[in-house]
C-alpha cells in the first residue's frame, strides 16, 4: 500500500513536470495558444493529483519536511494562477499583448516549480535512505 501510494504520486509528478516543461518552453517558442492551455492544464491536473496522493502518503507514512511542503503549496498555486493568467489572455483575445510578459513571469514560476519538485525528490529520497 505504501509503496503504491507512493508510486502513484511519483508518476503524476514526473506528469506534471512533462506537460509544464513542454507547456513553458512550447509556449515560449510559439507563442501562446489554445494547445498550450489544454498541455499547462494537464501538467495542472497531474500536480494536483500528485500533490494529493503525496498529502495521503504524508499522513500515513509521516510529513515531508517543513521547507519542502511551503515551496509545494507555493508552487502549485503559483501553476494555478499561471494558468488563470493564460486563460483570461486566451479567452479575452489579448496572447499577443500579454505574451512577453506572460513568459517572463512563466519562467520564474516554472522555476521555482522545479525547487518544489527537485525538493521533493531528495527529501523523499533522504528519507528512504534513515537521513532526515
Amino acid at each position: 500500500m505504501e509503496k503504491t501510494i507512493l508510486l502513484q504520486a511519483v508518476i503524476w509528478m514526473n506528469l506534471a513536470l512533462v506537460f509544464y516543461t513542454w507547456a513553458v518552453f512550447s509556449g515560449r517558442r510559439q507563442g501562446l495558444h489554445a494547445k498550450h492551455l489544454v498541455i499547462f492544464g494537464i501538467g495542472l491536473l497531474c500536480d494536483y493529483l500528485g500533490t494529493h496522493q503525496m498529502n495521503i502518503f504524508a499522513q500515513s507514512f509521516g510529513k515531508a519536511p517543513e521547507w519542502h511542503n511551503i515551496t509545494g503549496i507555493a508552487s502549485l498555486g503559483g501553476m494555478a494562477f499561471h494558468f488563470l493568467l493564460a486563460l483570461i489572455a486566451a479567452l479575452a483575445h489579448k496572447t499577443e499583448s500579454v505574451n512577453r510578459v506572460f513568459h517572463r513571469v512563466s519562467l520564474t514560476i516554472y522555476s521555482c516549480w522545479l525547487i518544489a519538485f527537485f525538493s521533493g525528490a531528495i527529501s523523499g529520497m533522504m528519507r528512504m535512505h534513515g537521513h532526515h
